[in-house]
Formats: structure tokens, sequence, C-alpha cells
């Protein structure tokens, strides 16, 4: 079993390596996941004049939508455990002329900053990766303000997340199956279990702690699109897909084909991943 602090360092190398990958797919990510931030922002009570800290930015939202929300007379602090993705995101304020925006690398379970410096903070698809998330919850509390809320989002069960799925299934009848997802480790299941994200929060020491499914249909024009998509994005599936050889690969694609055949309509691919996105208050 790896000790935290080695999962700390393997997380700073993935992320650092695969930042320019993030940013390339900004754009789409942005698209797919406005729902989520529209959420976000909204549950944690963003107004004019608000200090907002923001955790886990990658290539800066909802950091940016937030920095936005709170002019004028408002600032959010961007923050990302690796240097990488900080510079993503201060790059993109530099080109949308946000002068609000403070980009700084920070760890979510150490947060380097006094209690009580925020009015609001929030994080999308962060919380999940931390190899202790009871530590990060407490943090993020300390450093809110009394009253202040954290509006977060992490993903819910794979069941709910077909988009997310369909490639595992598709290896499998490959012959080559992948391990169940680890609940109790960190990635993007590990906050998924009923109640779970509920508990952690109230554990924290948060108050009004609700937590909501948000499903959200993902459109794709060809099964070409979701294969950039789904295996373009760094993570375990691309290591595992990488690893084929081009026999195999053409096979993959025709098995995934076979799979997706329910989710495809008139030329395109509709399919669901279903985040889970919780509001709490200090």
């Amino acid at each position: 079993m790896q000790t935290h602090q080695e999962l700390k360092d393997q997380q700073r190398r993935q992320w650092s390596a695969n930042a320019a990958t993030w940013d390339a797919m900004h754009g789409r990510l942005e698209r797919e996941m406005a729902p989520v931030t529209a959420w976000l922002c909204r549950e944690a009570g963003l107004a004019p004049g608000m200090r907002v800290i923001d955790l886990a930015c990658g290539s800066g939202h909802p950091a940016l939508d937030v920095a936005r929300l709170v002019r004028p007379g408002g600032s959010v602090v961007a923050t990302d455990l690796v240097e990488e993705m900080v510079a993503v995101t201060r790059r993109r304020a530099a080109e949308a002329g946000i002068a609000n925006l403070e980009a700084r690398v920070a760890d979510l379970e150490a947060l380097d900053f006094p209690d009580a410096s925020f009015d609001a903070a929030t994080c999308r698809f962060g919380v999940m990766f931390c190899p202790q998330p009871e530590r990060a919850a407490a943090e993020v509390r300390r450093v809110l303000k009394p009253g202040g809320r954290f509006a977060l989002s992490v993903w819910d069960m794979p069941e709910k997340s077909p988009a997310q799925t369909v490639v595992n299934e598709a290896l499998g009848r490959l012959g080559k199956p992948q391990p169940a997802p680890d609940f109790d480790a960190p990635g993007i299941y590990q906050l998924a279990p009923p109640g779970k994200l509920q508990r952690l929060l109230e554990a924290a020491g948060f108050a009004d702690v609700r937590v909501e499914s948000l499903p959200l249909t993902m459109e794709y024009e060809s099964l070409e699109a979701l294969w950039e998509r789904r295996l373009g994005a760094p993570g375990s599936m691309r290591r595992v897909v990488e690893q084929l050889t081009p026999e195999e690969t053409a096979r993959l694609k025709g098995l995934l084909a076979e799979v997706l055949r329910p989710y495809a309509a008139a030329g395109r691919i509709r399919i669901q991943q279903t985040p889970l996105c919780a509001v709490a208050t200090k």
C-alpha cells in the first residue's frame, strides 16, 4: 500500500505531465461541464465584493467564472497542486483580461492561508483525488469565514455514468477486463458511494449539507469523437489503450461501437454521465 506522501507525489507527477493535455481540451471540457460550473457558482452564493478560493482549478474553471461574478470589488484565489496547472489558469486569466484572479500552488489537504480568509469556496472534481479527503474538507472549512459556503462536485457511482464505463465494457469484451473501482482510493469514484460525500462534509463540521445528482447528456458526432474525448484525456484508460497492439486497438474500436449501439441515434451518440454536486455552510 502506498503511503500518503507517495500518493501525493504520484499525483504531482501525473498532473504535471498532463497539464498540456488538459489545456488543449479546455474548450470541450467547459462546454460539457458548464451546468456543473453554473451550479457551483450559484450555490456558493457568489456576489460582488466576495473573496473566494477555487480549489484544484485545473485549466481555469470555475475560477475564471467566479472572478467575473465577484466583480466589482471581489477576487478569487485559484489553487492547484502543481505549478503547471496554475500556469495554465494564470495565462487564461491574462488572455481574458481578468485582473481579479490570483493563481498559486496550494495543497488542498494543507492550505497555506489563515483561518477565515474567504467568503466562499468552490472545487470542481478535485476533492475525490485527495488521499485524505477528510483533511481537505477540514481545511476548506478552516479557511472559510463563518457562514461561508463550500460548493463542490465529484462523480456519482459508475453505473450512473455510462459515458465513463463504455470503454471498460469494450475492454472486457476484448479479453482485457479492468479492475473494479476502488471506492476507498483516490480517484473519480472515491466519494461516489451513497451518503459518503454527505458524511464527509458533516464530519468536518459543515452545516446545512445538501448533495444533488446532476445528470448530464454528453453528445458526440461520431465514434471517433467519443474515442478522442474518452481516451484523449489523461487517465488510466488512456494508459491501458496505449499498451494495446494496433490490431487490438482496431478490435477495441469495433467492440466499442457495439457497446455504444443503444446510445446511437440519428448519426450521433448521446450518453449520460452524472456528477454529484454538494453545498455546505461553515
